[in-house]
């Protein structure tokens, strides 16, 4: 990590010396719209994972959270990974929108 933070403060201060240059943008933008798809991506698998969890409970990831983390729900294994897969889920989720924000 901090060999690509290195690399960003370079290239920072290279275009406050230098200007604008459109490649480098056009580049960024491409690497951050790539990786915002990635992120879509492993969230419409762990949706699928999490829509069996959501149909055999009959009911939604969200409830089932919130139930589980106030203990009403006990910790019998696949719930566990139901909670895993949610969290995993908010996560990129977190991620995803704060790159689309960049």
């Amino acid at each position: 990590m901090s060999e690509t933070l290195a690399r960003v403060r370079n290239l920072e201060q290279f275009i406050e010396k230098h200007g604008d240059d459109a490649l480098i943008s056009r580049s960024i933008a491409k690497m951050l719209s790539y990786k915002i798809q990635q992120y879509k991506e492993e969230i419409r698998k762990l949706d699928k994972d999490l829509g069996k969890f959501e149909r055999a409970h009959r009911m939604e990831s969200p409830e089932f959270f919130a139930a589980f983390m106030d203990g009403r729900l006990g910790d019998d294994l696949d719930l566990v990974e139901w909670s895993a897969l949610y969290q995993m889920r908010r996560r990129l989720v977190d991620k995803k929108d704060e790159l689309q924000n960049v």
